[in-house]
């Protein structure tokens, strides 16, 4: 039987082959570009021979406040499947890519991955930017028996009350990252905390998780105040002036992407960053684009900074992502090029493309990566990787050209990890 028609315009979704065709935002929009450097090799005049093909899919934000961190996502993807390709790919197959914008949008996404199923018969998928709409994607992966990779979305609920066994993060997810905020601050001499978060599952679940870790990591805090805004807010005038008004020692914030962008923007004409201290996502897609502007010595954190990893294939990595983008790669790009290391090595285990023999090879396999071997734990999936945390340096990078993390303080796994205990108490039964 024929799967339900195609959801999603050309403009939104491109079959990618050999060309390895790249993006290029500009103005919130996204534009074709031309072969980029590092494209894999044509099939004909001595390049790689392949026996076929296979295509995986991703579905991710492209369009509103946090398309930057779904558009650094897919390039880390589309670099990654050029790499296999160039290199004979998986299987001897030629490894494509079809992607599609959820616009955040929970039905959305799992309109887009329904169709990747049906219409473009995909074998794997990786994950989109918002944890809710993952959420809305897992159960259709399930569904139809395809491995998923959570790169960006990292809700805890993803490897406990939604787990099954095609599902994979290679993320920290919202109780590793909350924990490691907290071991780093419950250093720090501040007490009294004001917290501003998404309204919705991630940004909800990382203020309770980061709040108890602060007791379980010894530090006695009162907490003045908090604040939920909506995904997508543009007037955070109302949310600057009751945290200043409440008089903390600390603002914890965990939005994120565009929002985090728009709140600097906005706190600076009140003198919010002289005023009290903070810690947020200031990650790789908003440091570049704030420079001057970005708070110096204010705390920021990120899962996966190219600077802080200090591996010859991170570096090589970096070399050739900015050699085909022009620009540096993200945590987003550099975490998505993992996912699908991670899926590729699954498949070559396996010997087979099936999702079942391949979520087998994964469940707690080691694997090597460009970030190092990474071991996904069999209770849940769960990527044993750190968290990074330092504050925003006074002056850009003199090779970089923005503001990185300066004294980076690294949370190791075993100290943020849920017990496998704790998370199989959370799976279905």
């Amino acid at each position: 039987m024929g799967g339900p028609k195609r959801a999603y315009s050309r403009r939104e979704v491109l079959r990618l082959g050999l060309a390895g065709t790249g993006l290029v935002a500009a103005g919130g929009w996204l534009a074709a570009c031309q072969p980029a450097p590092g494209a894999p090799a044509p099939t004909t005049g001595g390049g790689p021979s392949f026996e076929g093909s296979v295509t995986v899919g991703i579905s991710t934000t492209l369009s509103g406040s946090i398309a930057s961190l779904g558009q650094s996502g897919l390039q880390g993807v589309q670099l990654a499947i050029a790499d296999l390709n160039a290199k004979g790919g998986v299987l001897k197959k030629e490894v494509k890519l079809v992607y599609a914008d959820d616009a955040a949008k929970p039905d959305q996404g799992a309109t887009n991955v329904r169709n990747m199923i049906l219409n473009d018969q995909v074998v794997a998928l990786f994950g989109p930017v918002s944890s809710a709409v993952a959420a809305a994607e897992t159960g259709i992966a399930a569904q139809y028996r395809k491995p998923i990779f959570f790169h960006t979305s990292n809700d805890l609920v993803l490897t406990t009350k939604q787990f099954h066994k095609y599902a994979f993060q290679v993320v920290p997810n919202t109780y590793m990252e909350p924990r490691a905020i907290a071991e780093y601050l419950s250093r720090q001499p501040f007490r009294k905390f004001y917290t501003i978060s998404p309204d919705y599952n991630y940004g909800r679940d990382s203020v309770d998780v980061f709040l108890n870790a602060m007791k379980d990591f010894g530090a006695n805090i009162e907490v003045l105040g908090q604040q939920w805004p909506k995904l997508g807010t543009t007037d955070f005038s109302t949310y600057i002036s009751a945290a200043l008004a409440a008089k903390p020692d600390f603002v914890v914030m965990f939005i994120y992407g565009g929002d985090l962008l728009t709140f600097t923007k906005q706190a600076k004409g009140y003198g919010f960053f002289e005023q009290v201290k903070s810690g947020g996502p200031w990650d790789l897609t908003l440091l570049p684009a704030l420079k001057g502007e970005a708070p110096a010595g204010h705390v920021a954190w990120s899962r996966g900074p190219f600077f802080a990893i200090d591996t010859p294939e991170v570096k090589d990595f970096v070399s050739r992502y900015r050699a085909k983008y022009n620009e540096w790669p993200t945590e987003w790009s550099l975490l998505a090029y993992t996912a699908v290391q991670v899926w590729a090595w699954g498949v070559q285990k396996a010997g087979s493309f099936d999702g079942d023999p391949v979520a087998d090879a994964l469940a707690g396999a080691t694997v090597p990566t460009i970030r190092g071997s990474i071991t996904i734990r069999k209770c849940d999936h769960q990527a044993e990787i750190p968290e990074y945390i330092g504050t925003i340096a006074a002056s850009p990078h003199p090779e970089y050209g923005f503001p990185i993390l300066e004294n980076v303080f690294v949370a190791h796994p075993e100290r943020i990890l849920l017990s496998c205990d704790e998370a199989q108490k959370l799976q279905p039964r």
